[in-house]
């Protein structure tokens, strides 16, 4: 049946005109590369036990590209906290507090992509290199669609959830971006066609993704852990 083209290109493409636009580095190997990926792909004791039956893409390389924003967030609150004391008596104390975050935040430049580095991945512009002194091979590169604007505003929401209080009577939350950067990742991708025990015979796509920086796991999308946790078992009795 064959795998459809990993890279295409969007149906809006995003101008990257004006853009603080970067490359990293491939700095793990091709051949290693492409070694992890097949093993992540086929094997593990998260893997059902007819994995073997899949369908499998040779490995391929591309460029994966993420929002890279830095910001900050502060939360400032108030509440109430009530227990009972010893002899019985409730009692009703004011809590409050300041919370903050300084950090990266990775978000998908390209939107229902399949590949999404974002959750794993790591990325130094200090390791980067502007696009225009690297540029890519169009056949590798995946091309955004996102606009900075909107990458700014999905890191903000972030950076806002990670010091809002769960539960107050007053909260102050403030965000700040300082920077947002395009960066295209290289990661080494097999992909694998399965409908075995594990989903129900329903054929499927899914994909391993090795970052092509340091060799890590960066992506992953695999049959359903229960169902190939069961075949595992039934293959055992």
């Amino acid at each position: 049946m064959g795998f459809d083209p990993l890279v295409t290109p969007p149906s809006v493409p995003l101008s990257l005109e004006g853009l603080d636009a970067f490359v990293l580095p491939v700095t793990f190997g091709e051949m290693a590369g492409h070694g992890r990926a097949r093993t992540a792909a086929r094997e593990g004791v998260t893997k059902p036990a007819d994995i073997a039956r899949a369908e499998v893409s040779e490995p391929e390389r591309i460029f994966v590209p993420l929002w890279r924003v830095e910001g900050a967030s502060e939360a400032f609150h108030l509440g109430l906290a009530s227990g009972t004391q010893g002899n019985g008596r409730r009692y009703v104390l004011p809590t409050g507090g300041f919370k903050h975050q300084d950090r990266a935040v990775l978000v998908p430049a390209r939107r229902h992509f399949a590949i999404d580095p974002s959750a794993k991945a790591k990325i130094e512009l200090n390791d980067a290199r502007p696009l225009a002194d690297a540029p890519i091979d169009e056949r590798e590169r995946v091309d955004p669609d996102v606009t900075r604007a909107a990458a700014e505003a999905e890191a903000t929401d972030r950076l806002r959830r990670l010091v809002a209080p769960s539960n107050a009577l007053y909260a102050s939350i403030d965000v700040r971006i300082r920077s947002a950067a395009l960066v295209w990742l290289p990661v080494y991708v097999v992909r694998y066609r399965y409908g075995g025990e594990a989903n129900d015979g329903v054929p499927t796509e899914y994909h391993a993704a090795i970052s092509g920086r340091d060799g890590a796991l960066v992506s992953e999308r695999r049959p359903p852990l229960l169902g190939s946790i069961a075949s595992k078992l039934r293959s055992l009795f």
